[in-house]
């Protein structure tokens, strides 16, 4: 039985993305002193130097300069690459799976009319593929940065930069470590200490993700690190001192519509969570005049939640990077194909984060049926949080119900869901059990089956989870109705009286078993 992503809360945290992407946007502007930039246009320099000296060293940085320039049909790329395969010994391993997949990729350039193609299909395919090939570039970009801090070892945003790589790997300790550098050297810099704040709250070390912004010096006066300080205290299930302060210089009129937007909208989501209803409109219809992809999101979370919101998100359509708002949208609206392409450029533009991850994994699963798409997703969730018990669930669970049995097994057999039913926390668990049981179903054991779900079902009761039961209890007679030859009709008179606590699944799971019934009909 799956773990449905939870969409009840949604906070105003600063998103974090490359230096490069932050500085094409207004959100740099009077941050301080300008940073050094990224330098990735030296390829000829590369080249040269594996010429005139073949070492791993220089293969490795010309390798890396090929991915993040796009040449990597280059002659000398691959020859660098095959150079280092050939001495592996003196490789990282980064190293050598970027090396490795310049030699194993196959040399045919897909068009880019195929991103543009109107079938799904082709899309969804062909972005899949695209966050495998962001995954080399991520670790093509790691090398880069390094060779950088080799010449520039005082530049604090290639030690975010590289942060924000290992992050996007689930190296989180790596990750930490350049994130400290970068905080140490540019304390009071907006763009680190947003980022910096982000990956903490990450993390889940929300004190020390408060500190590094109280620390900037800068909350009062930058509505950018103050929006961030009142997020972080808000997923602290806590007011921020400088709510008041904020709502002054949103409403002063002496910044922007744009510098106050996730200022507003933080303010918005405290007024909401106190019940202050007219204050928190006042607060929308400030924010929403000139909003990033960040803004708009939040804004159409809120619209999910209050109908007296209407966003007309047509209205935004130039607003670069606003996969996050489109994936909502269309997934309110039931346009699930939509929504699960949006999901999927939501991952490739946010890779750390889990929440596209899960949007995609959900949409997929259960209302696309792609259980080939789900299982690709669920691979890079589990790759931010190796053993993570969850992802490892749901990967068991799809490929239950595709049929994958000893896939599934394999993975079911890192977890000893024994282990977790004994937490007080058992949600976690009672999937797991409840995921065995549709395996030893499609496996025929039915018996075996039957009583792994009735164990689910009664310790979803025991901790008074009743709509966790009633979801075990709906898989199970999917289950019965699609492997017992000679199923109990009666139990689907239980259908009208099972409710989970999510009213989609519920439809979505009785649709699921009145469709097996019409099979064997």
């Amino acid at each position: 039985m799956a773990i449905f992503f939870d969409d009840e809360e949604r906070n105003m945290l600063p998103l974090w993305r490359s230096y490069d992407d932050i500085s094409l946007t207004r959100e740099m502007d009077y941050s301080g002193k300008k940073m050094l930039s990224m330098r990735f246009d030296l390829f000829g320099s590369f080249i040269e130097a594996w010429k005139a000296k073949q070492t791993v060293v220089t293969a490795a940085d010309l390798v890396n300069a090929g991915v993040a320039s796009g040449n990597t049909c280059h002659v000398e790329v691959m020859n660098a690459a095959d150079f280092m395969l050939n001495n592996a010994d003196q490789c990282t391993t980064l190293a050598l799976e970027v090396a490795e997949s310049i030699i194993n990729t196959p040399r045919v350039i897909l068009p880019n009319s195929l991103l543009k193609s109107k079938k799904f299909e082709d899309t969804a395919t062909n972005l899949i593929k695209g966050l495998v090939e962001q995954e080399q570039m991520t670790k093509a970009r790691i090398g880069m940065l390094r060779h950088q801090l080799r010449e520039h070892c005082y530049d604090p945003v290639a030690y975010c930069e590289l942060a924000r790589c290992y992050a996007n790997l689930g190296m989180i300790d790596k990750a930490e470590t350049y994130m400290n550098y970068a905080v140490y050297l540019a304390p009071t810099s907006r763009f680190i200490v947003r980022c910096a704040a982000r990956f903490f709250v990450h993390k889940g070390d929300l004190d020390r993700a408060k500190n590094v912004l109280l620390k900037s010096g800068r909350v009062k006066m930058d509505p950018w690190i103050m929006s961030a300080e009142i997020a972080v205290e808000s997923v602290m299930e806590r007011a921020s001192r400088y709510v008041k302060d904020g709502r002054q210089l949103a409403l002063s009129g002496n910044v922007s519509a744009f510098s106050t937007s996730e200022l507003c909208f933080a303010i918005c989501k405290v007024d909401l969570d106190y019940g202050k209803r007219k204050d928190s409109r006042k607060m929308f219809e400030k924010g929403i005049i000139e909003p990033n992809d960040n803004c708009l999101a939040q804004a159409e979370f809120f619209a999910k939640n209050d109908c007296n919101i209407k966003l007309d998100l047509s209205a935004y359509s130039c607003l670069p990077h606003k996969h996050e708002a489109d994936t909502r949208k269309a997934y309110e609206t039931g346009k699930y194909e939509e929504a699960f392409i949006s999901s999927l450029k939501w991952m490739q533009d946010y890779r750390f984060e889990q929440r596209p991850i899960a949007f995609a994994f959900d949409i997929s699963c259960i209302y696309l049926k792609r259980y080939d798409f789900a299982i690709e997703v669920e691979k890079k969730a589990l790759a931010l949080t190796p053993n993570n018990p969850t992802a490892v669930n749901n990967l068991a669970y799809v490929m239950g119900l595709s049929d994958r049995l000893d896939e599934a097994e394999a993975y079911l057999s890192t977890i000893n869901y024994q282990k977790y039913l004994d937490k007080k926390d058992t949600t976690g668990a009672i999937c797991l059990v409840a995921t065995c049981g549709l395996l030893e179903y499609r496996k025929g054991n039915v018996n075996e089956g039957r009583k792994m779900y009735n164990m689910a079902i009664q310790a979803a009761k025991k901790h008074k989870d009743n709509g966790l039961a009633a979801k075990a209890r709906l898989n199970m007679i999917r289950e019965e109705v699609h492997n017992v030859k000679e199923y109990d009709g009666n139990i689907l008179n239980e259908l009208e009286s099972l409710e989970t606590d999510s009213i989609r699944e519920t439809e979505q799971l009785k649709k699921d078993i009145l469709e097996e019934v019409k099979k064997r009909s």
